[in-house]
């Protein structure tokens, strides 16, 4: 799913890597607080901290209200009741320490200071469709390598027997932002629960832990939609070497891409199912993604308009072969009178900080436009999209699809979001509180989809 963005306030676009290792004792948990831009804007925090006394702790920071989840933080101390941690790419840090059931502490980015206290969040969320053992199919810890560099990724195999010469099977890929094979997030585990679906109903499966995640290695920091296809694309010749007869790709948000990217750079994919996955170029999602969250967070029109205007810009101005610096005079938002607005100053702050140092990641899917890609795939392909989806909405997608390919696979579920969930808004807050995690329709379809190709 996407969890990369240039939002307003925090620069919450999620940047790859891992985080590093100490020592945790009664800290374990996910802690929520609001952070106070202003008496009237505030934003959700989550930092989840995994780890007990004697063990190696992981710490990852959420900004729900932003749609970035599992963002890895550097770990500079850390004790039973105290923590001091950081983001280098964002500029981010945050120092706390235990007082009774909360965290009191504060947070900065840049020249931003504020505090932030956090609460224990519930430990557990009611998940039902989490498929629970005994599982009546075959489950296998694998290790295959990336087609870029060798790296080692861990993934499991799901498989209904061991006929594996009768089965087709499915490379799981995840969106964008590291996730590990089930592309978890607030306990939901889509993976796990399609790669279930799927194995009952005669369809093998391997999802893996992205690059640098969980298990598997290779560091790259910030790689691109083209270096993750590198990774699927060594998945594909894994299973290729298996002896699978027929074998596809079902890809999530910017896993959809890189389904793309692979069945273009090689003859071994057969069919491909994408899910929320993008048919226009990076910057007309951003531009959509940034518009919404503005406006469902009560921005003024004029102060939206301001942000919008210069985004646009900044991001037109990344497409030239030989970028020239980026001209603030030319936008409004960056005025003497607009960067002494408190409201206005953190916006125009987020875009300077942003393309001054544009990440490779979001440069290359600022470009990128899927199209192309498409419409030079020759095998059958199913988009499937929510009606409600507030990331990748079907209006911005489903009409590019319409005009460009004839004869094109499309089905649009009205109810449901990003994530393939009922939804009453399709917004980003519901996702922790639904507790579906895929639309039984979906899981069907897609079945049935795979089951069709001859």
């Amino acid at each position: 799913m996407f969890k990369r963005f240039i939002v307003s306030i925090l620069s919450c676009f999620l940047y790859g890597g891992i985080g590093l290792t100490a020592q945790a004792q009664n800290l374990d948990g996910s802690w929520e607080g609001k952070l106070m831009i202003n008496p009237e804007m505030g934003l959700r925090l989550v930092v989840n901290i995994k780890g007990s006394e004697g063990d190696e702790a992981i710490i990852t920071m959420d900004s729900p209200d932003q749609g970035a989840y599992g963002i890895p933080m550097q770990i500079d101390y850390i004790s039973s009741d105290s923590l001091n941690v950081a983001v280098p790419q964002l500029m981010l840090k945050y120092k706390g320490k235990l007082n009774g059931d909360s965290i009191k502490g504060d947070f900065s980015q840049g020249p931003l200071n504020l505090p932030l206290n956090l609460k224990k969040k519930a430990t557990s969320l009611y998940r039902p469709q989490t498929p629970q053992p005994p599982f009546p199919y075959i489950t296998e810890e694998v290790i295959f390598q990336s087609a870029l560099d060798n790296a080692d990724l861990y993934g499991t195999l799901t498989m209904p027997d061991d006929n594996i010469s009768q089965t087709p099977v499915v490379l799981l890929v995840s969106g964008s932002g590291t996730q590990n094979r089930d592309e978890e997030i607030f306990e939901h585990k889509p993976f796990a629960v399609i790669a279930d679906y799927l194995a009952r109903n005669g369809i093998a499966s391997l999802r893996y832990d992205d690059r640098g995640f969980d298990k598997s290695t290779g560091l790259s920091p910030n790689p691109t939609t083209y270096e993750n296809s590198m990774d699927a694309l060594g998945g594909i010749n894994y299973l290729k070497e298996k002896g699978f007869p027929k074998i596809g790709i079902i890809g999530h948000s910017e896993g959809g891409l890189i389904a793309d990217k692979v069945a273009n750079d090689c003859n071994l994919i057969d069919f491909i199912v994408e899910i929320g996955g993008p048919a226009v170029p990076g910057d007309s999602i951003l531009i959509f993604q940034n518009e919404f969250l503005l406006k469902d967070g009560g921005m003024p029109d004029e102060y939206i308009a301001m942000y919008m205007d210069a985004m646009k810009g900044m991001m037109e101005s990344q497409k030239d072969i030989n970028p020239v610096a980026f001209d603030e005079t030319k936008y409004v938002i960056f005025s003497p009178e607009n960067l002494s607005n408190p409201v206005l100053a953190p916006l125009a702050r987020n875009l300077r900080e942003t393309f001054s140092d544009l990440a490779p990641w979001l440069k290359y899917f600022i470009i990128y436009d899927p199209i192309h890609d498409i419409k030079n795939i020759s095998v059958p392909i199913l988009m499937l999209y929510g009606g409600k989806d507030t990331q990748v909405p079907p209006s911005l997608n489903v009409p590019v699809l319409n005009e460009n390919i004839q004869g094109i696979n499309v089905k649009v579920y009205p109810e449901l979001n990003h994530l393939m969930q009922h939804s009453k808004t399709g917004k980003i807050t519901e996702y922790a509180d639904i507790e579906e995690t895929i639309s039984p329709e979906v899981l069907k379809d897609i079945t049935e989809f795979i089951l069709s190709i001859q």
